[in-house]
């Protein structure tokens, strides 16, 4: 997808709704507005409440960056040799195979590769794969939300591009944790690309469920109390069943990065500092609670070094939205889009849609130029016109002379066509009947000689013979051919069309029909009769056609007691060089 220079991006929560846009100043992006809304704990249909909110900020059918959310995504990690002639799609090809293969489904998949600065020799590559149903299943949400999809990227890697704007230049590689209301993104990188993304099924709803039942509030109320008097220091209100849910959550996020150590063993890999952002990262005392459980320096966003002014109001709140937008805008670290092929041409479309009425309107000027010219050059010809006309009177004439004397050269032409014919028919047959007779062995004899369309007539001769009483029934079968007539047909009731008129001569076709009879059973005779036809510089093909065995004619009392000898009849077909 082509770079664009601002962009809308939605992240839609299960607590709240974010939308941000962002525009390019000075190369680099930033947020010119923020807008929030807050979803009821018990709606069942949240797209109702989003798409009025929507019409209400007048962004209905507009095109925006939505978030797939981790848990739909299979995140793959692999090393690519320098000196390995495979491109990382062909790469990711072999691996999306075998994850097709084990899912059962075509999954959906980007591909990602980067150089990493300890690392010599050897490039990273990550490749975020999602079933297409669950990409449907967003692509229907927004639409229900009276939005089109720009860009769909994963969570876990719009929270990486969104830190790494912000986090400045590290070589080690930082951890980045959004701890949301149900899950928690969790990113692991360096500045050139995204090493690890996974996502985990806890978030900010453990420590809201522990207010509620230290306190007995119910759940609207814990969460907010959470975040007045509550946290994880000593001196909070609920800070030991708060600190035994950060446990539970700290449970799952060191098996999340048992699986990170044990893809990337080497040291260079470890994890130097980790980065929280969320609504869940408010919480008081998490930070320094975080850092003491896990060994590691801990900082919330709003540390990083990357943060300006400009950006300040809208940190730890607005960051994944940030990072859906830079995400599709391409000016993240890494660029994964799960958005299917034809809405990415749909956005293109939309995106280039000006340039093309602007096109449009200068080539209709353009054209509309081009016609005032030819209006004033159509003017200026006419006097040349009329002075032309007279001699085009005069080449009509001449015209029609030609014509007359085409028309008797047609004449003498079709004339002329029967003699052409009879002096090529003539002496071509008897070339090649004299050819025939020279080949064929002495003991066989040839009982037929002719052209192949008289040896298969078209269906208006075979009509028109038919209606003939003489007509001789034609066995292929049988030796004696004319010996019972066929009996005549009765005349029909209507009257038919008389047959077409043929020409006076028709020429011969370049093909020959030998129709004969040998006593040889194996046909030996008449295949050498074949070769030594085939030694002729005239001869262009020679097949057999055809062969039958000659069997007695039954029902002719002349017959019966003549014993017939054994042999076989054959169909030569012979095709020569016309003249």
């Amino acid at each position: 997808m082509s770079r664009i220079k601002q962009m809308i991006a939605f992240d839609v929560g299960s607590r709240s709704v974010r939308a941000v846009w962002v525009g390019l100043r000075g190369g680099r992006p930033a947020v010119t507005r923020a807008e929030a809304f807050s979803l009821p704990m018990d709606e069942d249909d949240p797209h109702k409440l989003i798409g009025a909110w929507v019409h209400k900020l007048g962004l209905a059918k507009q095109f925006c960056a939505v978030a797939l959310p981790g848990s739909q995504t299979v995140f793959q990690s692999g090393r690519i040799m320098h000196n390995d002639p495979r491109s990382p799609e062909q790469v990711a090809a072999m691996d999306i195979a075998q994850f097709n293969e084990m899912a059962g489904d075509e999954m959906a998949h980007d591909v990602f590769a980067f150089d990493t600065p300890f690392e010599m020799g050897v490039r990273r590559y990550i490749m975020s794969m999602a079933r297409p149903a669950s990409i449907q299943e967003i692509i229907q949400a927004t639409r229900r939300n009276h939005l089109r999809p720009a860009d769909l990227i994963a969570a876990p890697v719009a929270l990486y591009n969104a830190m790494e704007t912000l986090a400045g230049q590290h070589d080690e590689p930082y951890c980045y944790v959004s701890i949301g209301h149900a899950q928690t993104e969790v990113a692991v990188g360096v500045n050139n690309g995204l090493l690890f993304a996974r996502s985990l099924a806890a978030g900010g709803k453990l420590f809201t469920d522990a207010v509620a039942q230290a306190t007995g509030l119910p759940a609207v109320q814990a969460e907010v109390r959470k975040h007045v008097d509550c946290g994880l220091r000593e001196t909070d209100g609920c800070w030991e069943p708060l600190r035994a849910a950060a446990d539970r959550w700290i449970s799952q996020y060191n098996a999340c990065m048992g699986v990170y150590r044990s893809q990337f063993q080497d040291r260079r890999f470890s994890v130097a500092r980790i980065v929280i952002t969320g609504g869940g990262a408010q919480l008081k005392g998490l930070k320094e609670y975080l850092a003491a459980k896990l060994s590691l320096p801990v900082a919330h966003v709003s540390e990083l070094p990357g943060v300006n002014a400009d950006y300040k109001p809208f940190i730890g709140v607005y960051d994944m939205a940030f990072g859906l937008a830079i995400s599709a805008m391409e000016q993240g670290k890494t660029t994964l889009s799960l958005l299917p092929g034809d809405l990415k041409d749909e956005v293109v479309f939309r995106e280039k849609k000006p340039w093309w009425i602007a096109a449009a309107v200068f080539l209709a000027g353009t054209m509309a130029l081009y016609s005032a010219t030819g209006v004033y050059l159509l003017k200026r010809d006419g006097a040349l016109l009329d002075a032309e006309r007279d001699q085009l009177r005069r080449r009509e004439q001449i015209d029609k002379r030609i014509q007359e004397f085409r028309a008797i050269q047609a004449i003498t032409t079709t004339n002329a066509q029967p003699l052409t014919s009879l002096l090529i028919n003539g002496p071509l047959a008897r070339e090649v009947m004299t050819l025939v007779a020279q080949t064929v062995d002495p003991e066989d004899w040839i009982t037929l000689f002719c052209d192949e369309k008289i040896y298969n007539p078209k269906e208006q001769d075979v009509a028109a013979k038919a209606d003939t009483p003489q007509a001789a029934v034609r066995n292929p079968f049988s030796l004696f051919r004319t010996l019972r007539p066929a009996a005549a047909t009765p005349a029909a009731a209507d009257k038919k069309e008389p047959p077409p008129r043929k020409d006076l001569v028709d020429p011969l076709s370049a093909v020959f029909i030998a129709e004969g009879y040998t006593s040889n059973p194996s046909l030996k005779s008449v295949r050498e009769m074949i070769e030594r036809l085939k030694t002729s510089p005239d001869i262009v093909r020679v097949d057999l056609r055809s062969d039958d065995q000659v069997l007695a004619p039954t029902g002719i009392p002349e017959l019966e007691g003549e014993k017939l000898p054994n042999f076989r009849r054959f169909v030569i077909e012979i095709e020569v060089k016309r003249p």
